[in-house]
């Protein structure tokens, strides 16, 4: 919270390589591997550059990985056949007094102008490969089943805030497609449990939010 309130200057966002591909191969109706191809190689070049700084490198050589992680699973995520185009910049709702960004990677298109929301989550933590027992790689994974059904959640609640200007709001087209678990996840069951949480979460921050005063750090060297 105090970071929400405090931000900092913008950084470059980490695997923001990778995902602007993966927008772009998944909005084109063809899915044309080309876009793919043409990014790894850029990437691979970029990495293998004379002078690059350590960081950069690491960041190309994981877009790179990220990419080759979605190619392996495209089935399994199955979005191949399914109608995404890119959405609009979204203004951030108000959820019981707090003002919320959620900004959806696709916007999903079905019969009749219904309309959901879909992510594509790439980030590695946590990361159930990394588990030596079967044990702690299910939790991981269930863990990061959570963190989804909670985004598609805030998605439908996104979508039903727009009041029908781009479409009539379906809950069961609303997704986040999960490219390490090689799963996609939809709506929850509970889905009605969760906008509660959400909502509790949201009427918790805005009552402690005039109480969050800056860490001493951000003072320094000004």
């Amino acid at each position: 919270m105090h970071d929400s309130k405090y931000s900092r200057p913008p950084i470059i966002t980490a695997n923001g390589e990778a995902m602007r591909a993966l927008r772009a191969y998944n909005q084109d109706p063809k899915r044309n591997k080309d876009t793919l191809l043409r990014v790894k190689a850029a990437l691979k070049m970029k990495a293998d550059g004379i002078g690059i700084k350590p960081k950069a490198r690491d960041e190309a050589l994981r877009c790179i990985e990220i990419i080759d992680i979605f190619e392996r699973q495209e089935n399994a995520l199955g979005m191949r056949t399914m109608a995404l185009s890119e959405p609009p910049d979204f203004d951030m709702i108000e959820i019981e007094g707090v003002l919320v960004s959620i900004q959806p990677d696709f916007l999903v298109h079905g019969a009749g102008r219904r309309v959901g929301a879909a992510m594509i989550r790439v980030a590695k933590a946590p990361d159930p490969v990394a588990c030596k027992t079967e044990e702690a790689r299910d939790r991981r994974g269930n863990t990061r089943r959570e963190l989804a059904r909670y985004l598609v959640s805030e998605m439908v609640l996104l979508l039903e805030a727009q009041n029908g200007e781009i479409g009539i709001p379906d809950r069961d087209l609303c997704f986040v497609a999960d490219v390490r678990l090689g799963e996609r996840i939809g709506i929850a069951p509970d889905h009605a449990i969760r906008v509660r949480d959400i909502r509790g979460a949201c009427q918790q921050i805005a009552k402690l939010w005039s109480a969050i005063q800056p860490k001493p750090a951000l003072f320094k060297d000004r």
